[in-house]
């Protein structure tokens, strides 16, 4: 059998584990392009401000520095920094970090010497889970981002910056990987059929003998 699909789907998909897992830890999903800006940069876990005060903060703290989302630091601003879709993109891009492991754990026994073709099945329906979830959440961020003018101050001078590019090219990549290894996994149930009494029953016709 030609395991050609299956070594793309391999590289496909440590790619897009390897960039996905950048992007899901680094701070610059979204960042500031203004110079004195007092909001610098955001990533799915990390938010950095330079004197920034929120609004509506009775306390009137300004905020300085980098800091986890969910440090103390931030309690009074995290419902404003953590909207409900930005929540939904968090849990999506974990979600796919898991699948992607999932499936990295399976793709070593997904080569094709089993006797059935379960163990490529799951493979490849954890390889798609992975791509829509980076896909969704991509999609969900670039619309809301500049949609959401409850959200980031002056959205339309920030831009998404090179973590979010990592995300986009991670979901493309994990699609790759599933369609290669849906190929490997069509091709292992074609393997396993019983070629042999189609071959059979094939000669047995040929062999009768034929009317006057």
């Amino acid at each position: 059998m030609n395991k050609a699909p299956y070594f793309l789907a391999f590289i496909f998909y440590v790619v897009s584990f390897v960039l996905g897992c950048v992007s899901f830890a680094t701070g610059y999903w979204f960042v500031s392009e203004g110079e004195g800006r007092l909001f610098k940069r955001l990533g799915l876990w990390e938010a950095c401000f330079d004197g920034f005060e929120y609004t509506t903060d009775y306390i009137g703290k300004a905020y300085y520095g980098c800091w986890w989302i969910f440090h103390k630091e931030y309690h009074y601003i995290r419902q404003w920094i953590l909207p409900p879709w930005f929540k939904s993109i968090q849990t999506l891009m974990t979600f796919a970090i898991v699948f992607h492991i999932s499936g990295l754990a399976l793709l070593p026994s997904s080569s094709g010497n089993r006797e059935n073709a379960s163990r490529e099945g799951l493979t490849t329906i954890l390889m798609g889970l992975a791509g829509c979830c980076i896909g969704v959440s991509v999609t969900v961020f670039g619309c809301m981002m500049g949609e959401d003018r409850t959200w980031m101050p002056r959205p339309d001078i920030d831009e998404p910056s090179w973590s979010f590019g990592l995300a986009v090219v991670s979901g493309f990549f994990a699609i790759f990987a599933t369609i290669a290894m849906a190929v490997h996994w069509l091709m292992r149930k074609w393997e396993l059929l019983p070629h042999d009494d189609l071959n059979i029953s094939k000669r047995s016709i040929s062999t009768l003998p034929s009317k006057a």
